[in-house]
């Protein structure tokens, strides 16, 4: 029986200088693959989201220190679908079209400068009300206070038929007179801030527009 022949192949060995010649493109090809994920996985970490400093609605109106908010994503889309509001505008307020995540803007214009009134929404706490003051008190240049302090800077107040709170913030060139209400997972801000005497002559009718806001509630 006639056995088959078997073909045989001979393979070429590379040289040294081969060797080293490969050896160099596959380290630099290595070293680009290495730097490919690294740059993937830096661009796929984790995202924190928060709200932009918001605009005035005075274009010269002065430039104020306010930190930025952590927030969830979908931040702009829950301020859309929140609840409705009605109020009463007091006379002497001018009011703007809602804008961004504001849900109502007002003007201030009275014989001791100027202020603006915003109302906003957020899901949650927004880091309880201590935090939230202490947002507000930055924004003026106030220090932080502590737990202990935060009863001498708020005071119970019915918004919308649900306990809230009133605070007003003094610092050395503007005041800030807000109202928290947190309702049903969310939390509504009302605040004003301007200078200090235009602020100062708004005490009452800003408390008057707090108690004239009503916020749909499917709740009950």
């Amino acid at each position: 029986m006639t056995k088959p022949n078997i073909l045989s192949h001979s393979v070429s060995m590379p040289s040294d200088k081969h060797n080293d010649m490969w050896l160099k493109f596959s380290l630099a090809g290595l070293l680009t693959i290495g730097l490919l994920i690294l740059t993937a996985c830096e661009q796929q970490g984790v995202q924190s989201y928060t709200i932009p400093k918001e605009k005035s609605l005075a274009t010269s109106a002065p430039q104020t220190n306010e930190p930025e908010m952590q927030v969830l994503p979908g931040m702009q889309s829950f301020a859309d679908s929140a609840s409705g509001i009605t109020y009463q505008t007091p006379e002497s307020w001018t009011e703007h079209p809602p804008s961004s995540i504001r849900k109502a803007n007002f003007k201030i214009n009275n014989t001791s400068g100027t202020a603006e009134v915003s109302v906003t929404v957020f899901p949650g706490d927004v880091g309880g009300t201590l935090a939230n003051i202490n947002r507000w008190r930055q924004q003026i240049e106030l220090s932080p206070i502590d737990e202990s302090k935060l009863n001498e800077n708020i005071t119970p107040v019915v918004i919308s038929n649900h306990q809230g709170y009133f605070t007003k913030l003094e610092g050395n060139t503007q005041s800030i007179l807000g109202g928290i209400l947190p309702f049903h997972g969310s939390t509504w801000f009302i605040k004003m801030q301007g200078d200090i005497l235009a602020v100062d002559e708004e005490v009452e009718t800003f408390k008057r527009f707090l108690s004239s806001i009503q916020i749909e509630d499917t709740h009950h």
